[in-house]
Parts: C-alpha cells; sequence; structure tokens
C-alpha cells in the first residue's frame, strides 16, 4: 500500500500492531505520542485480546528468590522460559525481578501467589511482619504494599484480584495464622487495595479446623480454599465484609495419609484447571517397603453441592516409569504434584525426588523431563533463618501470562503543606 506522504492511518496502525508480540507492542508505546494513545485505548485492548492465540504463554515458577550482590532479586523457573506445549528443555530460566529492597545476604525473600499474570512476593521471615510487593511480569511494573501490623506463628498467604478490560480495579492479600493442631478459631489479615491498609479479625467456625500449612490456598471465584486435614476445603471470600467461611467436603475414597501432620499434603495436588477445582493425589504405602502406590484425580464437577467425580485411578503397577525413574520408585520415592498442564487435561507435572516429571493419564506413563543436575541448586527455606539446596516443588506456581497484561495502581508522591502524602491512582500508560 502507499500512503500520502508517507503518513500511516491509524486503522492501518491498530491492524499491524494488533498482530505483533505484547512486548513489542509495549515497546512501541514510546514512538509518539499518537502511538501510545491508540495502544493504551481500550478498544485496541479489546482488538489485540481477540487476536490474541488460544495458547497462552505459560510457565512454572519456583517460590524461592535469590539475593545478588545486595540490589538484584532474581527468581528461578523449574521450566525454561515461557512456553506453550509440553516439550521442555532441560535448561532452568531465570527471571529477573525489580530491585524495590534492599536486602541482606540469606534474607528470605519469596513468591506466595500469582494471579493473572501478577506475581505477589514477600520479605520476611514466616510469621514476622512482612513486606509484600505486586509485580507485573509483563511490565516491569510494581507496588509495594504497607507493612503488615500482626505477627503470626506460621502463616499461609492468598491472592486473588478483580479486573475489568485489562485494568484491575481491586485486589486483596490475605493471611491466614496457621497454627499447630485443630482450632475453632481462625485469625485473618487481609490487605484490601480500595482501603490501601491491613485489617485484622477473626472467624469462629462450628468444626475444629487444622489447614494443610505446605499447600498455598486456590483461588476460584472470588474466594480463596485451602485444605483442612479433616473436614475438607476451607472457604473464605476477602471482598465479603461478612467475614464468613465454610467447608466443601473432599471426595469420601481420598487417602487421608496424604493430608495427615506426617505427609502435609507433598503426594498432593490441589488447584483449579479449566475453571474447575482439581484434587490429585500420590496415594501413599505404609507397609515396606515404603513409597506410593498408584495415583488419583478427581474433579468438583459441582461447587455448590461439593459433588466430585474421579477422572483417574492407577496403581503403580500398570504405569510406565522412564528408565531413570525406576530406581526413584523401587527406592520409595514419592513423588509430589506441582502443577497441571493448563490446556492438556491428560497432563501434569511432579517432582520425583531431584527430577522434574511429566505424568500422562491417557498413555499411563512417567517421563523425565529435567535433568536431576539442573535441580540442585534450587533454594527452598527450611526454619526462618537459613536455606537449604533442594528442590522446592511443594511451593511451585503455574503461571500463566493473559492476552493483556493488567495495569497496576501505581503510587504517586505529592508533597502537601509540607507533608508527603500518597495518592493511588490507576496507571493507565504502563
Amino acid at each position: 500500500m502507499f500512503f500520502y506522504n508517507g503518513y500511516l492511518p491509524d486503522w492501518f496502525l491498530i491492524e499491524v500492531l494488533s498482530r505483533l508480540p505484547l512486548k513489542c507492542v509495549f515497546r512501541y508505546k514510546c514512538v509518539s505520542k499518537r502511538w501510545r494513545f491508540l495502544i493504551s485505548s481500550t478498544s485496541f485492548s479489546n482488538l489485540y485480546v481477540s487476536n490474541a492465540p488460544l495458547l497462552t504463554p505459560w510457565t512454572i515458577l519456583g517460590n524461592a528468590l535469590c539475593v545478588k550482590s545486595y540490589d538484584s532479586l532474581l527468581v528461578q523457573s523449574f521450566l525454561p522460559g515461557v512456553f506453550t506445549d509440553n516439550k521442555l528443555h532441560s535448561k532452568f530460566s531465570v527471571v529477573k525481578f525489580p530491585c524495590v529492597v534492599s536486602c541482606e545476604g540469606g534474607e528470605r525473600c519469596s513468591i506466595v501467589g500469582v494471579s493473572d499474570g501478577l506475581v505477589l512476593y514477600c520479605r520476611g521471615a514466616s510469621g514476622e511482619e512482612s513486606d509484600y510487593y505486586v509485580y507485573n511480569a509483563i511490565t516491569g511494573h510494581c507496588v509495594d504494599l504497607p507493612r503488615t501490623s500482626t505477627c503470626f506463628g506460621y502463616v499461609s498467604t492468598g491472592f486473588l484480584m478483580e479486573s475489568e478490560g485489562g485494568s484491575l480495579m481491586s485486589y486483596r492479600v490475605v493471611r491466614l495464622y496457621c497454627p499447630f493442631g485443630e482450632s475453632y478459631v481462625l485469625k485473618f489479615e487481609v490487605f484490601s487495595s480500595e482501603t490501601g491498609c491491613w485489617r485484622s479479625f477473626v472467624v469462629h467456625m462450628d468444626l475444629a479446623i487444622e489447614v494443610v500449612w505446605l499447600r498455598r490456598p486456590v483461588a476460584l471465584n472470588g474466594k480463596l480454599h485451602w485444605i483442612d486435614r479433616r473436614h475438607g476445603i476451607l472457604v473464605f471470600d476477602p471482598f465479603d465484609d461478612s467475614n464468613h467461611c465454610h467447608v466443601i467436603g473432599l471426595p469420601a475414597d481420598i487417602d487421608k495419609q496424604c493430608i495427615d501432620a506426617r505427609n502435609d499434603g507433598s503426594p498432593v495436588l490441589f488447584d483449579v484447571h479449566q475453571g474447575r477445582l482439581r484434587y490429585a493425589e500420590e496415594s501413599v504405602k505404609t507397609v515396606y517397603p515404603f513409597g506410593f502406590s498408584g495415583i488419583s484425580v478427581w474433579v468438583l464437577d459441582d461447587y455448590d453441592s461439593s459433588r466430585w467425580t474421579l477422572q483417574h485411578r492407577v496403581k503403580i503397577r500398570e504405569i510406565s516409569f522412564d528408565d531413570i525413574l525406576i530406581s526413584k520408585a523401587l527406592n520409595g520415592t514419592i513423588p509430589t504434584p506441582i502443577a497441571f498442564h493448563p490446556l492438556d487435561a491428560n497432563i501434569f507435572y511432579l517432582g520425583f525426588g531431584d527430577t522434574v516429571v511429566s505424568y500422562n493419564m491417557k498413555t499411563l506413563k512417567l517421563d523425565a523431563l529435567v535433568n536431576p543436575a539442573d535441580v540442585r541448586g534450587m533454594l527452598l527455606s527450611s526454619g526462618r533463618d537459613r536455606f537449604i539446596e533442594t528442590p522446592c516443588w511443594s511451593s511451585a506456581f503455574l503461571f500463566t501470562l493473559p492476552p493483556w497484561p493488567i495495569s497496576l495502581p501505581i503510587k504517586e508522591e505529592t508533597v502537601a503543606n509540607g507533608d508527603l502524602s500518597c495518592v493511588l491512582r490507576t496507571n493507565k500508560d504502563l
């Protein structure tokens, strides 16, 4: 096409830009005010999302952040970079996080939640007053939250958000105190983006609750879900001011050893898959030779009536093992489920000792995907003050990039009457 004096009309620019990779589109905001205005418009984001491929980029992130040279935060992903299929490479990738805090060597920094392309990470020992940060992995923009005001012995943190048209409407960060043993009183601390502050309160339950602390909460339908050791799934809605919790029963035929105090949920995977809650477990053998006896997967068909359907069940003798995994099974190693494949309902990933493994429910095969030598450098917090070198399978996150990045609220600092005041506004120009 030939345009007069080389001028590209808006309709032509929009058609071209809507077909480019997302990072390129955001880079081209710097070309001119006109290009920035076109890309920032709601109509363009809607067009881009409608043209986006169905295979959304995704990866699996470990939770341990490494402090390097006291000024750079790095997080390693278990699987390499961002990919759209299950053809994995043997090397890890490194995702750089913003330098928003000055960390001392050995201080704990960890990812504690992901939601629609946003990452929530925390600085501070478990249970202490902590600093939280929300990070946009696409734009590189980061927002720091006020420091928490409540000290818990052990805490489980949840993160969920509400968005509309690519803009963040509101979000919540929820801290749940996880004491040892059962309790009829649940202690929460919730951060609201609307108020910009933390609020502490307690919920009194009719049942004695003991949350499986090792397994993180799952977000669905604007609610957070924790696994309880005896009664099922604890449900809490942080957007509802009534401060109420209820329980969804787990399948009756699960292996309850998987979530008891000894195993603490390590043989269990509980997450959202294609809009429904899904529960997978590696059944535990309690007699010699110890290990696992099979794999089972359930899906919650009816959220309101707590009706589960068994999707898959297989005994260990029916599973086909990759050659390098046979010795691990004979030695009694119990796999730790990591994440469901976001696109293929038949595949999920596990940590099998020092190896990343995929399991295919259709072929009944376990395949080693990552060389053990590539895993040994992963960091996992052990206690309050030290790190040990071991794969942190239980704290992995499935991280899926949305078709269009969510705009974060940014902090605009102004000086009024000699005092520094902070005003939160929505940044539509990222």
